[in-house]
């Protein structure tokens, strides 16, 4: 469990990150980065990679987990973006759909890679074995 946990936070972190990045690149931050501005990042980015954890969920069904995982990915932008006195235009909904579903298609990439990498070993051991 703990192993799930280390992977969500750093996977939170790899995300939270590379969207602050995107943020700063397109100009949406129009005032100067600060230390409180990346370490609310930081502790955004650790809640939504610890609120991905609803994934492990067996009993709730895929689309209730996803709508629980939005949900709660939103409560912690808009809390973060508040406490740094950001503007939440009408634009800001566009660009968080627009990164998470780029977010899920990423995530979505890597599981698929994922499965392929033990695929192929399976495979290989199988081969071996005979």
């Amino acid at each position: 469990m703990f192993k799930k946990v280390g992977r969500n936070i750093i996977n939170g972190i790899g995300f939270g990150s590379f969207a602050y990045l995107m943020v700063l690149l397109f100009k949406i931050q129009t005032t100067i980065p600060t230390t409180r501005n990346i370490l609310s990042i930081l502790i955004m980015s650790v809640g939504i990679g610890l609120i991905s954890l609803i994934f492990e969920n067996e009993t709730l069904v895929f689309l209730a987990q996803l709508a629980l995982h939005l949900i709660g990915t939103l409560i912690l932008v808009v809390v973060m973006m508040f406490y740094n006195s950001w503007v939440l235009g009408s634009s800001f909904w566009i660009i968080f759909i627009l990164l998470y579903v780029v977010f899920w298609t990423i995530s979505g990439i890597q599981r698929y890679m994922q499965v392929e990498k033990m695929n192929t070993a399976i495979s290989r051991r199988r081969k071996n074995m005979k």
